[in-house]
C-alpha cells in the first residue's frame, strides 16, 4: 500500500528494441497494473515526506506541498483529471482506483496545485520510483491551467494526459545532451509526450488549434508495451461517428469486432485511411499554431492505432478520398465525387460490377474483397478509372464517342480533360458545348456532319442533316444540346460499348 512516505513497488523495464517505443520509455513502471490515485487536500507533514531527495524536504524549503500556493484540485478539475486517466485505461491494461487520503494511505498518483514562478511551466510530475514523490503530479497556479477549463481539446487537457504519461513511466522523446545514445523521435506528431507541434511539412508552432483528446499512436504502442493491452474496449461492432459540429484530434483504439465503421456525416471533403498507424483528415481542419495563428497546411486529426482493424467507411457529402486496409472493407462514398485509392497495380486486382457498385478483389488473396458503393473514381498505383458511368464518366464517354469518334473513349488524356470539366460542375449540355469547341468547329453544317459521321460512319445527305442545321441556325437547340442528343443516341451507346465500360470503368489520366 502506498503511504505518504513509501511508494508502491516499481520494476525496471527492458527496451522494446523499437525506437518509436523506446524513445518514450523512462526505464521504470509500476509493478502492478492496478494503480491508485488520490487528490491531496492537506499540506500537513502527516501527508508528505519531509526527507530530502526521496521526499519533499523540510517545510522550510518551500517544496511543492509546503508552498503557500499549494491547494487541492477543484471538483471540476478532478473530473477532468479522471477523464484523462480513463483515456489511458481505455487503451491499456490499467485499472485506476481512487482512494481517499489518510496519513497511512494515499494514491500511487497524486494530483494537486502548487506554484512555479515560471508561468510557461504548466505542470510537472515524478516518474515511478522508490521515492515518496513518485507518481505525484503538480499543476502550476501561475500557468494557464489555473485560468483555463481543462476541457478535452485544450492544451490543459493535453497537459493532464502528458503528465499522467510521466507518472506511468514515460519520458520526453527529445535528444538528451547528457546521453546522446538515448532513443529519440525525429518528430512526434502522434505522441503527446513531445512538446513538438509540427505539421507533415515540418513547419512548427507552439500548439495546435485543437489538442489531442486521447493518447496518440506512439503513446498507445508504448503504454501497451509497458502494461499490456485493453482487450475489452470497443470489442464489438462499433461505429465511430464524426460531424461538422465538433472538431477532432484523437487516435482510435478498437479491441475487436468484425464490422467496425468510421462514419462522417458532414460536408467537408475528407481523406479517410483505414490502415493501422495511418491518419485521416475528417471534418473541420486543425492546424499547428504559432501564438494563435495557423501555420501551413492542416494536420491529420483522426489516427488509427497499431493492431486495430476498422472495416468500413461511410463518407460525407464532400469529394472524399477513401483508403482501405488489408481486410475486406465496405467503402461508401455517399454523395460527392469520391475516390478510392488502392496502393498497388491494377493487374493485382479483379474488378466486378454489382447491383450497388463494384467489388475489388485481390488476386492473391480472394478473401480481401472491398465493396465500393457511391464511388466515382478508383485509383490504382498505375491506373485511374472512372466508375460513374451513370454520371459524369458516362456523359464524358458518350460525348467523346459522338464528337471525336468511338476510339476516343480509349484516349485517357481526353477522358481526363472531360472529367476535370465535369467535376467542376459543368452541366451535360455545357460539357457538350465544351467538346464541340475542343473540336474547333463553329460552322453548323460542319458540326452536324461531324456528329452524323461519328454515329453512322458515313457523311449525311443534305436531306438528313438539314433539320439539325436549321435547329442550330434558329437557336432551337444549342451546339452543346445537339452534341448531347447525339451522345445519348442508341447507336452511339452501342458504338462506344457503354455496357462494357460499365463493367470495367473508363481509364483516364
Amino acid at each position: 500500500m502506498t503511504t505518504p512516505f513509501i511508494s508502491s513497488s516499481v520494476i525496471f523495464t527492458d527496451p522494446a528494441n523499437d525506437n518509436q517505443i523506446d524513445s518514450l520509455l523512462s526505464g521504470t513502471r509500476w509493478a502492478n497494473s492496478t494503480i491508485s490515485y488520490s487528490f491531496p487536500a492537506s499540506n500537513s507533514p502527516l501527508f508528505w515526506s519531509t526527507l530530502s531527495g526521496s521526499g519533499y524536504g523540510s517545510q522550510s524549503v518551500d517544496g511543492e506541498p509546503w508552498n503557500s500556493a499549494a491547494k487541492p484540485l477543484t471538483s471540476a478539475d478532478q473530473g477532468y483529471f479522471e477523464n484523462a486517466l480513463q483515456q489511458w485505461a481505455n487503451v491499456a491494461n490499467l485499472n485506476f482506483i481512487k482512494v481517499s487520503e489518510t496519513p497511512s494511505a494515499v494514491g500511487d498518483i497524486r494530483a494537486a496545485y502548487t506554484e512555479d514562478p515560471d508561468e510557461s511551466t504548466l505542470a510537472w510530475s515524478y516518474l515511478p520510483s522508490n521515492s515518496a514523490k513518485s507518481g505525484d503530479i503538480w499543476m502550476n497556479t501561475q500557468s494557464l491551467l489555473n485560468f483555463q477549463d481543462w476541457t478535452p481539446g485544450t492544451i490543459s487537457f493535453e497537459t493532464l494526459l502528458h503528465e499522467i504519461g510521466h507518472a506511468l513511466g514515460f519520458k520526453h522523446p527529445f535528444a538528451n545532451p547528457d546521453d546522446p545514445t538515448k532513443e529519440t523521435l525525429p518528430f512526434a506528431l502522434d505522441s503527446i509526450m513531445s512538446y513538438t507541434y509540427s505539421n507533415l511539412q515540418g513547419e512548427e508552432g507552439n500548439e495546435f488549434s485543437i489538442h489531442p483528446t486521447t493518447p496518440m499512436v506512439l503513446d498507445i504502442a508504448a503504454i501497451q508495451y509497458l502494461y499490456g493491452t485493453n482487450t475489452n474496449y470497443h470489442a464489438g461492432n462499433d461505429t465511430y461517428t464524426y460531424n461538422d459540429t465538433s472538431t477532432y484530434n484523437e487516435t482510435i483504439w478498437d479491441a475487436g469486432g468484425a464490422s467496425d465503421t468510421i462514419q462522417y456525416t458532414g460536408t467537408i471533403s475528407s481523406r479517410i485511411d483505414l490502415n493501422p498507424t495511418s491518419a485521416s483528415f475528417i471534418g473541420k481542419p486543425i492546424y499547428v499554431q504559432s501564438n494563435g495563428v495557423n501555420v501551413g497546411l492542416p494536420i491529420p486529426n483522426v489516427w488509427i492505432a497499431n493492431n486495430v482493424t476498422i472495416e468500413n467507411v461511410i463518407a460525407g457529402q464532400g469529394n472524399d478520398v477513401l483508403i482501405g486496409n488489408n481486410s475486406s472493407n465496405t467503402l461508401d462514398g455517399n454523395s460527392g465525387i469520391d475516390t478510392v485509392l488502392v496502393q498497388a497495380p491494377r493487374n493485382n486486382y479483379m474488378l466486378n460490377k454489382t447491383s450497388s457498385g463494384y467489388t475489388v478483389t485481390a488476386k492473391i488473396n480472394p478473401g480481401d474483397q472491398d465493396t465500393l458503393t457511391h464511388i466515382e473514381r478508383l485509383e490504382f498505383s498505375d491506373t485511374k478509372l472512372a466508375l460513374d458511368l451513370d454520371g459524369y464518366a458516362g456523359q464524358v464517354a458518350k460525348l467523346l464517342g459522338a464528337v471525336f469518334g468511338a476510339a476516343a473513349v480509349t484516349n485517357q488524356h481526353y477522358v481526363g480533360i472531360g472529367l476535370d470539366e465535369a467535376d467542376k460542375g459543368l452541366s451535360y449540355e455545357q460539357l457538350g458545348g465544351f467538346a464541340i469547341h475542343a473540336a474547333r468547329l463553329t460552322n453548323h453544317d460542319e458540326i452536324v456532319t461531324l456528329l452524323w459521321q461519328n454515329l453512322f460512319g458515313v457523311a449525311p445527305s443534305g436531306t438528313e442533316k438539314s433539320p439539325y442545321v436549321k435547329m442550330l441556325d434558329t437557336g432551337e437547340i444549342s451546339t452543346g444540346g445537339l452534341a448531347v442528343l447525339a451522345a445519348d443516341s442508341a447507336v452511339n451507346v452501342e458504338n462506344i460499348h457503354l455496357i462494357g465500360l460499365v463493367q470495367t470503368g473508363v481509364a483516364f489520366v
